[in-house]
């Protein structure tokens, strides 16, 4: 009995170990880049103004996600590059609903390959000066791919969008002050070389979709990469609770204790104020906070869920107003003060 019980003990830790272990890296690119994503359709969505990011205080965020790697899933634009750089992601996925906006994600990956600094990049966006430039770079990332008049056109459309968007966060990263991937060469230069290694993704997908977000969940887990950061914007605020769809998918992505859901709000500005300046570059801003992925996990479990549900106990940061802490966090800084 006691050399059967040692076996199977034995055959149980290798088993775990095998499930553990990351995948060979040619296995890891197959995997990364082989999952499946949706189909979109045209929106009234589709425009330049959607390829850029208004939440102007991202930067609350640096300190407590800097270098914490692992995996990024992001919906949106810019905004994510940013973050990605600040926590060190290992494999970058980014999607979105707007093909435009998976366009414009695509092209930043296109240039970050071939351009060598933050200003070379954001004058790359400038098509009165660039567009020559820039098409020689989309007709050699996207030779043969029927999507090349479709991403060209979206270049044309998001350029002036962002040449705006460039001057406000310079502006903001003067006055507060902090660096970024757009104005510090260590930060771009780390995710060029993610880009060169093929380590970022853009894709078409939906949040409350039953295909891309399944399809990152299963590559990562047979990667061995836990996802840490996952990037909803404020997107979950319109959901009005979580869907079955959401919920399944976004139950199986694999996360850890590092984990984060980093989301911003708008309602409720009362109790959870916008972030000083954060309305800069429109006249809405945001609240921002951190919520424990791996309690956000445990809470899609339940019946009913909204992400207003998360609020109820959140603890606001004394310090910066427009961040507050949850889930399991909450408590911590409670505790702490």
């Amino acid at each position: 009995m006691r050399a059967a019980s040692t076996f199977t003990l034995v055959l149980a830790l290798f088993v775990a170990c095998k499930e553990a272990t990351p995948a060979p890296k040619a296995d890891m690119q197959a995997l990364f880049f082989g999952s499946p994503e949706e189909t979109l359709k045209p929106t009234i969505w589709d425009t330049g103004d959607t390829t850029v990011t208004n939440e102007d205080r991202l930067e609350i965020y640096e300190p407590h996600i800097r270098g914490i790697g692992g995996g990024y899933f992001g919906v949106g634009s810019i905004q994510n590059f940013t973050l990605a750089a600040w926590a060190k992601s290992e494999f970058i996925w980014l999607m979105d609903f707007t093909r435009i906006v998976v366009a414009a994600n695509k092209i930043h990956i296109a240039f970050l390959k071939r351009l060598k600094t933050p200003d070379e990049h954001k004058l790359m966006w400038n098509k009165k000066k660039s567009v020559v430039e820039a098409d020689k770079i989309i007709e050699e990332e996207f030779k043969g791919s029927d999507e090349l008049a479709f991403i060209k056109e979206s270049y044309r459309k998001a350029s002036p969008y962002l040449q705006i968007t460039f001057g406000f966060i310079e502006k903001l990263s003067k006055k507060r002050p902090y660096t970024y991937w757009l104005n510090n060469q260590e930060q771009y230069d780390y995710l060029k070389k993610l880009a060169l290694a093929n380590r970022i993704r853009a894709l078409r997908g939906n949040l409350n979709g039953d295909i891309t977000v399944n399809g990152i969940a299963d590559a990562a887990k047979k990667m061995g990469v836990p996802i840490r950061i996952l990037y909803y914007s404020n997107a979950e605020e319109y959901f009005r609770g979580y869907k079955e769809p959401f919920k399944k998918s976004f139950s199986a992505i694999p996360v850890d204790e590092k984990s984060f859901v980093v989301r911003t709000i708008s309602f409720n500005k009362g109790k959870f104020r916008w972030a000083a300046d954060s309305d800069l570059s429109t006249d809405r801003g945001f609240h921002y906070s951190l919520h424990p992925a791996q309690h956000f996990q445990e809470q899609l479990k339940l019946e009913k869920v909204d992400v207003r549900d998360f609020y109820k106990d959140a603890y606001i940061d004394p310090n910066e107003y427009g961040l507050s802490f949850l889930g399991p966090l909450a408590e911590k800084k409670r505790q702490a003060k």
